[in-house]
């Protein structure tokens, strides 16, 4: 792993082959204002884990007075409402991301979403109303994780997509962190029957910032070449890449992606919604794209960290948590682990050590916390938390088991909860990338629905236990799954991941991995300035990136 020809080598290698330039803050700060809507689909699951234990809350919407079957059903649809819409939202974003754009699509789920957080925070105990407005938020929040992730895929130098990608999934987190910590923060300042709905409207915070941000950064290039716009495709990439018009990278990569749409149009005509779709199951490198990705949200979504992080004030509960101020830091302390690890699996994993490798060790980690944990709650469940307290081995046990769960959101964060987003963004061609992403982002918020509505009743049916092993269950078959059937598409070109799907899924292990070639960027050899000539030229005459910019 550590030698010279391991992945960590040769991506250093791959990017020093590169100009320093396209590594610049204009591209970074771009990158980050359009990760940020990842805030809002972790800010709400955070948020709401909190809103459905709160008691005015409950007593406002006539929930208190359920029956514990009756509340569990409810707190269910609550939660997982919005993920439903958010189906919604994967399919329909599909209809316009291509025609209008990466960032007026965005803007569109943006207002959906605000829509959503006002109707929720208004609502004044109308059960149907919010109801409504979490279908409707959830609608907005679905379409943002469609283009965020395959614009931050289009607009990344190759050999750091990874990494820009990974900064989706990290504002995921971070959204988790402010559901939590801002919830805490209105329990201790807010009167009781204002808090659930301060901290939900505290949403619009976030989302003003990414909304104002898509009026300053560039439109994805990748999308003026799908509309045929070569010379505003390099505008846009000359200022993501501080690099002139002719330099042979920006010329070597439009000419690269321009070339595959150009190849892709004369093999099937025609861009219509079934199009497409029929193009995507007769072609077999599409086709095994289309089959991995979907097992892999499949998996990722039963593999159990989403069920404990929409439950974490139920689940921690178990192992001895409870009241208010404890629950609420536990859950808030559980958030920034996950949040932490994201961005460390984004700055030092996916692109050195690679997809693969770090899938495989995320999943080892969930498996391994999630068997300790249901043999815990076998062992235990039925005590009380004083009588596991009396005895030394038993308490013990559940200080090990709340470690546990938060070395399984390392997990978590490393694996499946990063992988499934850069793997979407990156495996399909630019042509039916936008269908194939909203395809699997709907499947990913249609398991995270199921998962949202089962983890209660699969609570109950296993005793607490069986539902761990269920999940246990699913990260062995993970296991084999990535082990066969799962390329590292670590530094290669958008446009050079065809050969690894010209083998069938249970033979790409043998082929996994890429070689120097494979991360060599595109570069137009013709060009006549090369990346050492514009290093010297920048040297001599200052810096051409400001005349570029303006």
């Amino acid at each position: 792993m550590f030698g010279k020809d391991s992945m960590i080598a040769r991506t250093r290698r791959s990017m020093k082959d590169q100009p320093k330039q396209i590594f610049n803050w204009y591209l970074w700060t771009s990158a980050l204002l359009v990760a940020l809507p990842g805030v809002a689909k972790g800010f709400d699951e955070g948020n709401i884990a909190r809103v459905i234990v709160n008691k005015q809350f409950l007593a406002e919407f006539g929930l208190s007075k359920l029956s514990a079957t009756a509340l569990a059903d409810a707190k269910g649809w609550i939660t997982a409402i919005a993920t439903a819409g958010a189906v919604f939202g994967c399919l329909a974003i599909v209809g316009i991301v291509d025609k209008v754009g990466r960032l007026n699509a965005l803007r569109v789920a943006s207002l959906f979403y605000l829509a959503g957080i006002l109707g929720q925070s208004f609502s004044n105990g109308n059960l149907s109303g919010l109801y409504a407005s979490r279908f409707i938020g959830g609608f907005g929040i679905g379409g943002t994780t469609v283009v965020s992730p395959m614009y931050l895929a289009e607009i990344a130098p190759q050999s750091v997509r990874g990494m820009a990608i990974m900064m989706y999934a990290a504002c995921q987190q971070l959204g988790v962190v402010f559901g939590f910590w801002v919830f805490y923060g209105v329990h201790l300042h807010f009167p009781l029957q204002h808090q659930w709905w301060a901290a939900t409207l505290f949403q619009i915070v976030p989302l003003g910032v990414w909304l104002i941000g898509t009026f300053v950064v560039p439109e994805s290039p990748r999308y003026h070449l799908l509309r045929g716009n070569y010379d505003q495709a390099s505008r846009d990439l000359m200022r993501l890449r501080h690099l002139p018009a002719d330099h042979g990278l920006v010329r070597g990569e439009l000419d690269s992606a321009a070339a595959q749409i150009a190849a892709e149009r004369s093999i099937k005509q025609g861009s219509g919604y079934f199009t497409i779709w029929k193009e995507v199951f007769a072609t077999t490198g599409y086709r095994r794209r289309f089959a991995l990705l979907f097992i892999c949200h499949v998996l990722g979504q039963w593999s159990g960290a989403n069920a404990i992080t929409q439950f974490s004030p139920t689940i921690m509960s178990y192992f001895g948590i409870t009241g208010d101020n404890a629950s609420l830091i536990a859950t808030g302390c559980y958030a920034i682990v996950k949040f932490l690890s994201a961005v460390a699996t984004g700055a030092f994993l996916v692109d050195f050590v690679g997809r693969r490798r770090s899938l495989i060790l995320g999943i080892c980690i969930q498996f391994v916390t999630l068997l300790y944990i249901a043999i815990y709650l076998g062992v235990t469940t039925g005590r009380s938390p004083a009588t596991i307290e009396a005895n030394g081995n038993s308490l013990r046990a559940s200080q090990g088991a709340i470690a546990a769960i938060f070395i399984h959101a390392c997990g978590w964060s490393i694996g499946w909860f990063s992988m499934p987003y850069l793997l979407t963004s990156e495996v399909f061609p630019t042509r039916i990338r936008s269908h194939c992403v909203s395809f699997m982002m709907a499947l990913h918020w249609a398991q995270n629905f199921g998962n949202s509505r089962a983890t209660p009743s699969l609570l109950v049916a296993g005793n607490r236990y069986g539902a761990f092993i269920f999940f246990a269950g699913i990260c062995a078959i993970s296991l084999v799954f990535v082990g066969f059937a799962m390329p590292e598409t670590a530094g290669r070109s958008l446009e050079g991941m065809d050969k690894l799907f010209a083998v069938p899924l249970w033979r790409v292990h043998k082929y996994a991995y890429p070689t120097d070639e494979d991360l060599k960027p595109e570069m137009r050899s013709d060009s006549p300035r090369s990346a050492e000539s514009f290093e010297d030229k920048d040297k001599d005459a200052g810096s051409v990136r400001h005349v570029e910019l303006a």
